[in-house]
């Protein structure tokens, strides 16, 4: 059985939960990727990051400023394992690229505003063999180490079925929503949701550009604008490079009793001379090819942030779509015709048929008209480069706003 305990004590803002498992045997292949994120000043530095293969586990070594609170757990569909730590600062990290172990590539980044998550994919089901902190001493600074161990699904399964429990038991609140408009309150209520951040980048693009940059900059342009009119709240999902799971981004629109939730991206593909705007509604078939392949990857990002997609898979399967929420799926259809006509008049360049359709679970709030707004595609580098700056953002962000006012305005009528 996984064993996870609670330290007390230390660090108010910092648990260490210590996952322990039976032995099993052990090997297969790795490969390192890091994800830039911008750190607080109290952020722990990290010095290096290392894995190491032995006769019967895969170690991952940490060296550290200091001694930290960790907390180990285990998540399945796909297997991979995920440590949370205090806000760690990697900076200045030396970072092994070599594939090695039952490791295929780890990834970090801010989780919350005080976490730093990293998660460790596997390449076949692998069992915590011990995790422990080495106090500094013979010119090595405090190292963190976490051994893993090859076992069967069945043992992965209980593995990540004990340490959930417990995770959750201990884990801190869900990002508060904000309450609904007062009464008194006549404006749409329009929720802004800047796709992906902190451990999740989204997209990257030619020139390194991450998505999650870019949307965020993009979300706050247009809650800004949309403000600017007087006639709207905007409430955003986040408003710094924090994770926010799909499931935390429907519940914040629905708590805020919005009107409108505008999910605001940027795409990536192999054919690097695709360029132009384009809008997605929700669908349980999609328009193209295309369309659900990028659904498949953006429903991906719980499983890259670490979370149980289980916990997604229960809302979403509970409001996929029901059809008896005909008026939603109609104003969405409305506004997505709304977006795209707006475009036009503001020349702002789309691909072929704009307005397309699929099953994106960050859309599936049943009583929330939602759009997904791909601003342009980073894998351009001339769209990379007009979308990196308000300015060049400015007629699809004017454009939107327009459709909105288009929107209400027809509901008004």
């Amino acid at each position: 059985m996984t064993r996870i305990e609670e330290k007390e004590g230390g660090r108010a803002r910092r648990r260490r939960f210590a996952a322990a498992v039976p032995r099993a045997a052990a090997l297969a292949a790795a490969a390192f990727a890091a994800i830039p994120a911008s750190v607080r000043a109290d952020s722990i530095p990290v010095f290096d990051l290392r894995l190491g293969i032995h006769a019967d586990h895969t170690r991952i070594v940490l060296e550290l400023a200091e001694a930290i609170d960790y907390g180990v757990f285990a998540l399945e569909a796909p297997e991979r394992l995920v440590i949370d730590f205090p806000e760690l600062d990697f900076t200045g990290a030396s970072q092994a690229g070599d594939k090695l172990g039952l490791v295929t590539g780890i990834r970090h980044g801010r989780f919350r505003p005080d976490t730093t998550r990293m998660v460790i994919d596997l390449a076949a089901p692998a069992c915590v063999k011990r995790s422990f902190l080495i106090p500094p001493g013979g010119g090595r600074a405090t190292r963190f180490v976490l051994d893993i161990e090859e076992c069967d699904a069945a043992a992965f399964s209980e593995q990540a079925r004990a340490s959930q429990r417990e995770v959750a038991a201990a884990a801190p609140p869900r990002p508060a929503a904000p309450p609904p408009a007062a009464p008194q309150d006549e404006r749409k209520t329009v929720v802004v949701d800047a796709g992906h951040g902190g451990i999740d980048p989204g997209a990257i693009g030619v020139s390194g550009t991450f998505e999650k940059d870019l949307a965020l900059d993009a979300a706050r342009q247009l809650a800004e604008r949309l403000e600017e009119t007087g006639r709207y709240r905007v409430v955003m999902t986040r408003d710094s490079d924090v994770f926010v799971g799909l499931r935390d981004r429907l519940a914040i629109a629905r708590t805020a009793a919005a009107d409108l939730l505008l999910s605001i991206h940027a795409d990536s593909i192999d054919d690097t001379r695709l360029r132009g705007s384009h809008v997605y509604r929700l669908s349980e078939e999609a328009s193209d090819n295309e369309a659900v392949a990028l659904a498949e990857k953006e429903n991906r990002s719980d499983i890259i942030g670490g979370v149980d997609m289980a916990e997604v898979d229960d809302v979403t399967t509970q409001i996929l779509i029901d059809w008896s929420q005909r008026q939603t799926n109609e104003d969405s259809i409305r506004l997505a015709d709304l977006v795209v006509e707006a475009f036009a008049r503001r020349r702002v360049r789309t691909i072929n048929r704009p307005h397309r359709w699929a099953g994106f679970a960050v859309l599936k709030a049943p009583d929330v008209p939602s759009l997904l707004i791909e601003l342009g595609f980073l894998s351009n580098p001339e769209d990379e480069k007009l979308l990196g700056t308000s300015e060049g953002r400015e007629p699809a962000i004017r454009a939107i706003v327009d459709a909105v006012d288009r929107h209400f305005a027809a509901l008004a009528d």
